[in-house]
C-alpha cells in the first residue's frame, strides 16, 4: 500500500477561452510556506525548488489529471501527452488537454465557469527536512518526493473513500521528529532517504554516472590513429543538467523570467510603466491608463563552454564523472551569462541591464553622500516591484556599502534571511554578490543595480542543449577529450522601471 499525502494550496486552474478544452495553472508554487497543517501536531511545510522537477523526470509511472482526487475521472495522462507538466522558476506549472468524454465535458465547463478553480496534488514524500520554527510550529522543507496525480478541486475536503479505493493509505497525521538535534538530522538527510526508496534513487543514478562514464571510456580506446572529425552526443539529461545547474549558482539567472522555445525568435511584451485601475460613476468613461505596451525581441545567440580531460583521468577517475564535467561546465557557463544579463553589450551577447537607456541613472559624485544615494535609488522603485528586488553589486561596492552605519553606529548592512536562506540584507532587500559588475572606483563604471529581475529581465532558452564529446586528430595526439557544451538563449529588460542603477561620476 503506497502512502500519499494530499495538499491543497490556493492556486488557480484557467480555461482556455477559445473553448478548446485546454487547461493551465500551477499546481503548487516551490519555496513558499504552506498553512499550518496537522491535526494532532501542528507543522508548515514548502516544496523546494527541483523537487518537482526530479520527480517528474524520474517517475515511473504515468501522472494524471484528475477531477477531485478521484481515479474514475481521469480528464488527462502524462500516458497520451495530453497532460505537460513542468517546474519553471514559480512552481509546478500543468497544461492539460481534457479528453472529451461525458465527465470529461462536464468537468471542463465546471472549470471553465469557475465551480472548480482550484489545483491539488497527491504525493509521498522520499527527501524531507525539518527544523524548528515560530510559536512551536515545525516546518518542513520537501527536498524529494514522487507525484501521482494532480486534481482540479473545489475545495479542500478530500474523499478518503475516495483515495481508500485506489488502494493506498492516506497519511492524514505526519509524525514529526524529534527537533532537538537539528545538526545531526540535517547529516543525516544528507545520507539517507526515507520511505524505502533509497535504492531505487541510488541504482537510477548510478545507472546514469555508468552510461555517462562509459560513454567517455568508449571514446577514449577509439583508434586514435583517425584523422577525421568524430564526436559523441551526450544524453540529453546530461545536458539539462548544466542548465539547471545555472540555476543553482546563479541567483541573477535564476531570477530572470524565463521563456522557453523550440524554433525562431519570441516577442515578449515591454511594459514602460505600472497600470492601476480607477473607480468610477455609473456612466462615466473610465480614462485610458497611461501605460503602453511595446515589444522586445529576442533572437538566438550561442553561449558554450569547453574542457579538455585527459584519456588517463576518464579511464581511473574515481569521481563521478557525470556529476563532475556538466557542474564544470555550468560553473564556466553561468559566468558569461549572468555578465551578459547585467553588464552584455554586443551582438554575441544579450542586452544588458548596465547599458539600457530606460533604466534610471543615479549618479554617485564625491559631494553627494552615498547613503542618500541608495536610499533615493529605493524610494525610486515602484512597490510593487521592490518586495521582490535585490541589490546587485560588486565585491569591492560591497565592501564600501558595508561600511556604512546610522547614528548609534550600527551598520546598515545587516544578516537576514531570504526564502530560508541566510544572506545580506541592506533596507531589507536581499543583497547578491556578482563579479560581472565593476569595482566602483573609476568615473563612469556601474558597481550597482537595483530592481527585482523577475518582474523585469527575460530570457530565452532554446530547447535542444547539447553536450558533444570530440576526439579529433588534435585530441587523439594528445591523449585527450575535448568537452563541448552548446546552447542557445537570448536576453533583455522588457520592464525598465523594475530597475535603477548607480553610475559613478
Amino acid at each position: 500500500m503506497k502512502q500519499v499525502e494530499l495538499r491543497f494550496y490556493n492556486s488557480e486552474i484557467r480555461a482556455n477561452e477559445d473553448g478548446s478544452m485546454k487547461v493551465s495553472g500551477y499546481v503548487n508554487k516551490v519555496e513558499q510556506l504552506s498553512e499550518v497543517l496537522g491535526s494532532a501536531k501542528k507543522f508548515v511545510e514548502k516544496i523546494a525548488k527541483g523537487a518537482f522537477d526530479r520527480a517528474i523526470k524520474n517517475t515511473k509511472t504515468d501522472i494524471d489529471f484528475l477531477a477531485e482526487h478521484d481515479t474514475k475521472q481521469v480528464l488527462a495522462s502524462t500516458r497520451n501527452n495530453s497532460l505537460s507538466l513542468r517546474e519553471d522558476n514559480v512552481g509546478l506549472y500543468m497544461e492539460a488537454t481534457i479528453v472529451p468524454t461525458s465527465y470529461g465535458k462536464d468537468y471542463y465547463e465546471l472549470i471553465n465557469s469557475g465551480i472548480l478553480r482550484n489545483m491539488s496534488f497527491g504525493f509521498r514524500t522520499v527527501k524531507d527536512y525539518w527544523k524548528s520554527g515560530l510559536n512551536g510550529i515545525a516546518e518542513r522543507t520537501i527536498h524529494e518526493l514522487e507525484l501521482f496525480e494532480v486534481s482540479a478541486v473545489k475545495n479542500p475536503a478530500y474523499s478518503q473513500s475516495t483515495l481508500s479505493a485506489r488502494g493506498i493509505d492516506l497519511v492524514e497525521d505526519i509524525t514529526i521528529p524529534n527537533l532537538k538535534n537539528e545538526k545531526e538530522q540535517l547529516n543525516k538527510m544528507k545520507t539517507e532517504f526515507r520511505y524505502n526508496t533509497k535504492n531505487e534513487i541510488e541504482i537510477r543514478k548510478e545507472n546514469e554516472s555508468r552510461e555517462f562514464n562509459e560513454t567517455l571510456k568508449g571514446i577514449a580506446t577509439r583508434d586514435l590513429q583517425t584523422t577525421d572529425y568524430s564526436g559523441a552526443v551526450i544524453p540529453e539529461n546530461v545536458a539539462d543538467q548544466i542548465v539547471v545547474k545555472l540555476e543553482e549558482v546563479s541567483p541573477v539567472f535564476a531570477r530572470a523570467k524565463k521563456f522557453y522555445s523550440t524554433s525562431g525568435a519570441l516577442k515578449i511584451p515591454r511594459e514602460n510603466a505600472v497600470g492601476v485601475g480607477m473607480f468610477v460613476g455609473e456612466g462615466e468613461n473610465l480614462i485610458e491608463d497611461a501605460m503602453i505596451l511595446g515589444e522586445v525581441k529576442l533572437e538566438q545567440k550561442r553561449v558554450g563552454a569547453a574542457l579538455s580531460l585527459t584519456n588517463q583521468l576518464i579511464n581511473d577517475a574515481a569521481i563521478n564523472m557525470a556529476e563532475y564535467v556538466p557542474s564544470l561546465l555550468a560553473r564556466r557557463v553561468y559566468k558569461a551569462v549572468e555578465e551578459s544579463i547585467l553588464h552584455g553589450n554586443t551582438d554575441e551577447s544579450f542586452r544588458g541591464i548596465v547599458h539600457e537607456e530606460e533604466v534610471e541613472a543615479f549618479v554617485l559624485s564625491a559631494d553627494v553622500s552615498l547613503l542618500d544615494t541608495l536610499l533615493d535609488m529605493t524610494l525610486n522603485i515602484h512597490p510593487e516591484y521592490l518586495s521582490k528586488a535585490q541589490f546587485i553589486m560588486s565585491r569591492p561596492f560591497f565592501n564600501r556599502v558595508s561600511k556604512l552605519k546610522d547614528a548609534v553606529g550600527h551598520a546598515y548592512v545587516q544578516n537576514g534571511i531570504i526564502n530560508g536562506k541566510p544572506t545580506k540584507t541592506l533596507f531589507g532587500l536581499e543583497v547578491v554578490i556578482s563579479s560581472a559588475l565593476e569595482d566602483g572606483d573609476a568615473s563612469g563604471q556601474t558597481p550597482l543595480i537595483l530592481g527585482s529581475i523577475e518582474d523585469g529581465y527575460a530570457v530565452m532558452v532554446k530547447k535542444g542543449a547539447t553536450m558533444t564529446v570530440v576526439q579529433d586528430s588534435k585530441q587523439a595526439l594528445r591523449g585527450s577529450q575535448l568537452f563541448v557544451f552548446d546552447s542557445y538563449m537570448d536576453g533583455c529588460v522588457y520592464n525598465p522601471d523594475a530597475f535603477a542603477k548607480l553610475v559613478i561620476a
